[in-house]
């Protein structure tokens, strides 16, 4: 059984270095020099990690917003789904649980 221990930061590249790497080993190195002077551990997210975060957020306002008009929809009786783009999806949704599951061979 192999152990690849991640937390052995001596095979990290150069700052220098280029690709997504390169970057993230140079962050991983300025948090622990960080660490080293304050003594108390902390975590910085990277700038892509912020920016799904705050596009993950958005995502979760719209969809509260949206089925927050879909309930009142539903309780004042004016709610009308269109069957067309729900079959739409079903079959969508089939498909691509098939193709995940490794269904989508034709006979």
């Amino acid at each position: 059984m192999k152990i690849d221990d991640r937390s052995d930061l001596n095979g990290v590249s150069p700052s220098g270095a280029k690709g997504a790497a390169g970057v993230e080993g140079a962050a991983r190195q300025e948090a622990g020099r960080k660490a080293d002077r304050t003594g108390s551990d902390r975590a910085e997210l990277s700038g892509l990690a912020g920016k799904i975060s705050r596009a993950a957020g958005q995502e979760a306002d719209e969809r509260v917003s949206n089925v927050e008009r879909l309930r009142l929809e539903v309780a004042n009786g004016v709610y009308q789904p269109n069957p067309s783009d729900i079959s739409r999806g079903i079959v969508e949704d089939a498909i691509a649980s098939a193709a995940a599951a490794g269904g989508s061979r034709q006979k």
